[in-house]
């Protein structure tokens, strides 16, 4: 690896819904040592990180502990560098999702791909809950999976069987708020058409002698099962960024979350007065 190559690394985004556990801090352990082993060796090397801050579960935290999301994820926040600190984890860049260079770039991203017709509206049928007066989101609806049948099983995806599926696929749904029975709603959301994607990424997990075989397979059962086209919008109330042009609509956690490596290392760069390109564009650009 060349010296003068500028080299950017991350970890996965912890979740701002919680304390820091021994099996996060295994990951972080050994990216530092990599980190810390290119900076001895002189390359020119930033750690970027950040909690991962949106989402229906901050929400219903929040609301059990009495305060607002923005309370909870500064005291997790708070709560995660000291760990960290603790274990001597050497970030250049320990940011959150929750700021305003995220933001920026979410609505970059989301104004390009829908400019190409990669995003479009359709009209779709919800949990909604008349007690709770609001839609329900995977984390705020529970019931049996239409899968296996485990019972208590969140609205996106069974712990169980690990079967992922739409909130309005679970048997006998509740609400998990306020435990009453939810109705069928209609809604407008936003879609990413995924599955015009399918030959461009079944064609990159094959050939990139990168992919771990069992990863690769993994994968790639996914796409050869038929990706679905995904919903990148959550109606309000919902702990997020509000989705340019619309008053009741956000943009989903996973569309705004992984954009937050972006968000960190832009934050850093401007403090530091260095090339954020240089890291993001310049340094990725390979064939």
């Amino acid at each position: 690896m060349s010296k003068n190559k500028k080299i950017l690394v991350t970890s996965a985004l912890p979740y701002a819904n919680g304390p820091i556990h021994l099996g996060h801090m295994v990951e972080y352990i050994l990216t530092d040592i990599y980190c810390r082993y290119l900076r001895m060796t002189g390359r020119d090397c930033i750690y970027c990180c950040a909690d991962d801050t949106h989402g229906a579960p901050i929400e219903i935290n929040a609301q059990k502990l009495g305060i607002t999301p923005e309370e909870l994820i500064s005291r997790y926040y708070k709560e995660h560098l000291r760990d960290f600190r603790e274990f001597q984890i050497s970030f250049d860049s320990y940011y959150t999702t929750n700021s305003p260079e995220n933001k920026a770039f979410s609505d970059t991203i989301f104004c390009r791909l829908k400019e190409k017709g990669d995003i479009y509206k359709k009209v779709i049928e919800l949990t909604f809950c008349p007690q709770c007066h609001r839609f329900l989101p995977d984390r705020y609806v529970k019931g049996i999976c239409p899968k296996c049948g485990a019972k208590d099983q969140y609205g996106d995806n069974c712990e169980v069987c690990n079967a992922t599926y739409a909130t309005i696929d679970l048997v006998d749904p509740y609400c998990a708020i306020c435990k009453s029975s939810p109705i069928l709603k209609e809604s407008t959301h936003y879609f990413f058409r995924l599955s015009n994607y399918t030959d461009k990424l079944r064609n990159w997990i094959i050939n990139n002698p990168k992919n771990q075989p069992e990863i690769r397979n993994y994968i790639l059962n996914w796409i050869d099962s038929g990706l679905k086209d995904w919903d990148i919008s959550r109606d309000a109330p919902y702990f997020g960024f509000n989705i340019m042009g619309e008053k009741d609509k956000y943009y989903y956690v996973w569309l705004d979350a992984p954009i937050g490596y972006m968000a960190s290392s832009q934050h850093y760069c401007k403090e530091k007065g260095i090339s954020f390109e240089e890291y993001w564009i310049k340094s990725t650009n390979r064939k």
